[in-house]
């Protein structure tokens, strides 16, 4: 990565203000204070908590030859940029400087309410088994071929995204794969990506603590559909929108782009058309219909919402050109992702199973799925986060206590909030269940008891965290892992 010069990056870009010398050498881009290293550029980005602007001075201090900012900051030395927003100005200040790398390969972008992790590791599989060298950026890690990185958020900050696609484009990706969040499509850190597929898994409604209505949220998913804007070809392959004909929000999204769209879903309509749906505790299995064929798939993934991710992820495979057949051998032979409907088997006598949902409809999917393959009882563990969307706590008590024979309230990531507060919030939604529950806020002890009920033939259910191995209270991050807690409660039953 070679320096540039300031007024190099600021090119094309409306700027209000500029105060100082306009040619500096800019060596790097930062908007956190602390990462600031000489001939940085610092952007004063708002935040939730923290108003870049406030860390200017520092910035400088620390050796920032630059500061973009949205208000008259003061600065001692240095060059001062003043831009109408600075989240408008960053992904393309980033694209320019790390050399425009969604270019230079293929972006594909999955976003949606639920899905997006499953859907986009599938995708990634099918592609690298046509022999492409292919990137992923989501929540679960970034991966660089078969390198594996902790990651940053589900989408990362602009400057941080062209940096890791730049990695990807030096290394010889091909085609990166990104989980796209409505945070990061409402803050604009896709910007400066130019994509060549965008895929649509589902829209129920999720983070309205942060979008505020329905509306805004849903419209924070059509920007990546209308980012593909009215060109059809990117580097001479057509642009394409996949998309869940089955989805209510399907019209308005279909309309955010002019580009060619392919449908999927269980509607007889759906370009790709899947019907004949069993499930069992195997997995799923389905007939597909398609302009490209017709194939049975017995998969290991389980749950009609795998069936929805699938259908994605073939549509992908199948517009890239990829045979139905090898599609179908990479897809049946996926085990499962991490956290998500993963089992934990130690060989006891039942079920015990781990998923990410966190959102009333993702907890609903998952117990429906569970419902379908149950002989016994199922006993479901979960919680809601704090610091988030209120509005979904009762909805959330409502789901698990409907859907399980016996549920167990606990803590998720409080946060800055007290668990007991949140639990309470939760109860609304149980108690007009009419069904017995319990509140064991300690999680660690939640799930020892939901495992020391279960008997014979039933389905223990940790629901909320997945793959994540840590739990966040208001004055401390712990290690927290629901799978090596089941594993360990589990051993402990099982010794002899």
């Amino acid at each position: 990565m070679s320096d540039k010069k300031l007024s190099e990056l600021l090119r094309g870009l409306y700027v209000k203000k500029i105060d100082g010398d306009q040619n500096r050498e800019i060596t790097g881009i930062a908007y956190d204070s602390r990462k600031v290293k000489p001939g940085f550029l610092f952007c004063c980005l708002q935040g939730t908590k923290h108003d870049g602007h406030v860390f200017a001075q520092q910035a400088i201090e620390k050796g920032a030859r630059a500061v973009l900012a949205e208000k008259d900051v003061k600065i001692t030395k240095g060059t001062r940029i003043l831009v109408p927003n600075v989240r408008w100005a960053l992904p393309y200040i980033a694209a320019n400087f790390y050399g425009y790398p969604s270019e230079k390969m293929s972006l594909i972008g999955v976003t949606g309410t639920n899905g997006k992790t499953t859907t986009t590791h599938l995708i990634e599989k099918i592609l690298a088994s046509s022999g492409e060298k292919t990137g992923l950026i989501g929540t679960i890690c970034y991966k660089i071929a078969e390198e594996r990185r902790p990651p940053l958020a589900t989408t990362p900050e602009a400057s941080d995204l062209q940096h890791f696609l730049q990695e990807m484009m030096l290394q010889g990706v091909q085609t990166a794969v990104l989980e796209v969040s409505s945070h990061a499509l409402a803050q604009d850190r896709v910007a400066g990506c130019h994509f060549d597929v965008a895929v649509l898994t589902n829209i129920t409604g999720d983070h309205l603590d942060f979008h505020q209505t329905f509306e805004d949220y849903r419209a924070a998913k059509g920007k990546l559909f209308a980012s593909l804007g009215g060109s059809f070809f990117k580097q001479g392959r057509a642009k394409l929108a996949v998309l869940n004909r089955d989805d209510p929000n399907f019209d308005y999204i279909a309309v955010q782009s002019s580009v060619q769209r392919l449908t999927y879903g269980l509607r007889s309509d759906a370009d790709l058309h899947a019907f004949d749906v069993t499930a069992s505790s195997g997995g799923i299995t389905f007939k597909l219909n398609s302009p490209w064929g017709q194939a049975t798939f017995h998969l290991k993934l389980s749950g009609l919402f795998n069936v929805y991710n699938s259908l994605a992820a073939i549509a992908v495979g199948l517009s890239r050109n990829i045979d139905l057949q090898q599609i179908k051998d990479v897809l049946e032979e996926v085990e499962g992702i991490a956290g998500r409907f993963e089992k934990v088997d130690c060989g006891q006598e039942f079920m015990v199973i781990v998923d990410y949902a966190h959102t009333p409809d993702g907890l609903e999917n998952l117990l429906a799925a569970v419902k379908e393959i149950a002989v016994g009882r199922i006993i479901t563990v979960f919680g809601c986060g704090g610091d988030r969307d209120r509005s979904k706590r009762p909805l959330m008590g409502r789901v698990a206590t409907s859907y399980s024979d016996y549920a167990i309230l606990t803590s998720d990531n409080p946060r800055s909030e007290d668990p007991a507060a949140i639990a309470r919030e939760v109860e609304e939604g149980m108690v007009s269940q009419g069904k017995e529950y319990q509140v064991i806020l300690d999680r660690f002890e939640a799930i020892r008891q939901a495992i020391s009920l279960a008997r014979k033939d039933d389905i223990v259910v940790i629901a909320g965290k997945g793959h994540e191995d840590y739990q966040i209270f208001r004055d401390r991050t712990i290690h927290f892992s629901d799978r090596e807690a089941a594993r360990k409660i589990l051993q402990e039953r099982l010794a002899p």
